[in-house]
């Protein structure tokens, strides 16, 4: 009887013997309604995560490249090259291979690490001994399909898998960008503000391929080209390049429109690109480094708690694992994009540093937002002008009915004035960088007030590592001029002047700037001239106020995890990048 069942489990190519549950789905999070069944024709598409190799030799070769001081510096890799490192066994992906096609899947991308699968409705529900749902968002209206109740892979298949994504997961709610009516106002930032605040000539422009973008998610609203010209003529910015698009591009989002419209404004003639992932940062990690031609610089404004990126809801662990491991999944698809010679830089997050989870501060802990936690990426602040001490009215047809802020004190952005706080802590999944340790080191024992020592974790990595002002940003959408503010504003904002020093690298026929932050912090440490310094404010509010529960951090001399080393001061960062190019281009003269 035993050998009947044997064969009868090899027949069905492990179909309903052991299983090995992922996950099982009760309920829809919030924000999702349930619709209906899907229909068994329907298309679905997911993602098995496959064990990765060598990932400490990947990791060595990203600081390598990435550390101005080693001799590697800037010798970014191809596609081929990266794959090589990290691929997975074949084994293991012949085994998963044959289970998906003896299934019934017939479309299979092998990614190297990954295979993703494009499939029906009755594919997956038997792949996974499941059932599939539609599932309606009752904010944005989009539909997905989940499964619901318990999902499966056979236990034979149980070390050939890291994760399964596309089967259960929802993606994490979308930033919300603070609207305020512009007559409200003590000051709007147009282009100009940042350009004036951060010594960036107004005539700075990009003449080589240098490259930017904002990334969104959740097939998000995108930005209108009437929205676009009406954004030029009103803050007197001269028109830049159409975006090339990757993902859906239609209707006006809030979010999309400050992000394209500031990156752009700041990195002004670059190749602009326009991206929009469907789902999650793992997702948007693995299609993005497999993309032939992407662009150098991608700033992105959406974040979770980095604790949660598997928790939408209560005891969430859909994807076959838990958040730290979806975590250092993700933060190997930022080095391996890292490693193609891409800067990426995220916001801070919007609910200092307790984070959007926990808006009432009712944990006793402080909960890092992600990706902002990455060590993998750049994590960008928000600053407010306060007070704002020089506007006009003339500078741009918008500045005429409500001053433009051309000067003020820079200050870390405020609950009480532009009604978020700027994200910023520790990580509790990430190491800290041997590069940040001398900064982090300075701000502990420099006697600033800090949270309970059980509330974060000092060893670990912290953010954010810039910033830039995040208040009262002008943009149109929808043909209406707004006043908003956020992380969201900054991120873009500092990813534009990236992009402007890639130019000048371009122009010396040298690589991009890559991953950024050992740069960074080494212009903190030898060129502090080189950041505005923000020593006033905190993080200790949230979007939803500032309860008395609430904890946080206070900024201070140099490098906090409030608003990082600072803003920048565009020249002085361009003198030392300049004297660090030319120190390098002497030493290889000399040998």
């Amino acid at each position: 009887m035993k050998a009947v069942l044997a064969f009868v489990c090899f027949f069905l190519v492990f179909a309903s013997c052991d299983r090995h549950i992922l996950y099982e789905r009760l309920y829809a999070p919030p924000s999702w309604e349930l619709l209906n069944r899907a229909h068994p024709e329907q298309i679905h598409t997911f993602t098995v995560a496959l064990p990765q190799r060598n990932l400490d030799a990947l990791e060595k070769k990203y600081w390598a490249v990435s550390d101005p001081d080693n001799e590697d510096y800037g010798n970014f890799l191809k596609i081929s090259q990266i794959e090589d490192i990290i691929r997975s066994d074949p084994r293991v992906v012949r085994t998963v291979s044959d289970w998906l096609t003896q299934n019934g899947a017939t479309e299979i991308e092998n990614h190297a690490d990954a295979l993703r699968v494009r499939t029906t409705v009755k594919v997956v529900e038997t792949l996974f001994q499941t059932q599939i749902y539609n599932f309606k968002h009752t904010k944005t209206g989009r539909i997905v399909a989940k499964a619901l109740g318990r999902h499966s892979i056979p236990s034979e298949l149980k070390s050939s898998v890291d994760m399964i994504v596309g089967v259960s997961d929802f993606v994490p709610s979308r930033p919300v960008p603070r609207v305020r009516n512009p007559t409200d106002v003590d000051g709007l930032v147009i282009p100009l503000t940042l350009q004036t605040l951060y010594n960036i000539p107004p005539s700075t422009v990009i003449t080589t391929n240098s490259s930017q973008a904002p990334i969104e998610f959740q097939n998000y609203a995108a930005v209108t080209n009437s929205d676009m010209s009406l954004f030029w003529s009103q803050t007197n910015t001269p028109k830049q390049p159409s975006p090339k698009i990757v993902g859906p591009f239609s209707g006006v989002g809030i979010e999309s429109t400050l992000d394209y419209q500031y990156i752009t404004a700041i990195g002004q003639q670059a190749k602009n690109w326009y991206w929009t992932e469907a789902d999650w940062l793992y997702d948007f990690g693995l299609a993005f480094f497999k993309n032939t031609q992407v662009p150098y610089v991608i700033s992105m404004s959406w974040g979770w708690s980095e604790e949660d990126q598997c928790e939408i809801e209560p005891a969430c662990n859909n994807l076959g694992i838990n958040s730290v491991q979806y975590v250092q999944r993700v933060n190997t698809e930022f080095q391996k994009i890292g490693l193609r010679g891409v800067t990426i830089l995220a916001a801070s997050g919007d609910s200092g540093a307790n984070g959007r989870t926990d808006e009432y501060c009712s944990a006793n802990k402080l909960r890092p937002d992600y990706p902002a936690a990455s060590p993998y990426l750049v994590s960008v602040g928000a600053t407010e002008l306060n007070p704002v001490t020089q506007t006009t009215t003339t500078a741009a047809p918008v500045c005429s009915s409500t001053p433009c802020s051309l000067a003020g004190r820079e200050v870390a952005v405020s609950y009480g004035r532009s009604f978020f706080a700027s994200g910023g802590g520790f990580s509790n999944v990430a190491a800290q960088p041997s590069w940040q340790k001398q900064a982090v080191s300075a701000y502990l024992s420099s006697g600033v007030a800090l949270p309970p020592s059980s509330y974060f974790n000092s060893s670990s990595r912290g953010y954010p590592d810039v910033a830039a002002l995040g208040h009262n940003f002008v943009i149109i959408a929808n043909g209406q001029v707004m006043a908003v503010g956020g992380t969201s504003a900054s991120a873009p904002s500092f990813a534009g002047v990236i992009a402007l020093l890639n130019d000048y690298r371009f122009k010396r026929n040298l690589s991009p700037i890559g991953p950024a932050n050992p740069l960074l912090y080494k212009i903190g440490y030898a060129h502090p001239e080189a950041y505005n310094d923000i020593t006033v404010g905190d993080n200790k509010c949230t979007e939803g106020g500032c309860n008395a529960n609430c904890k946080g951090y206070l900024c201070a001399k140099g490098w906090d995890p409030v608003t990082g080393w600072g803003s920048p001061n565009y020249p002085q960062m361009l003198k030392y990048i300049t004297s660090l190019d030319d120190e390098r281009e002497e030493k290889k003269k000399r040998k």
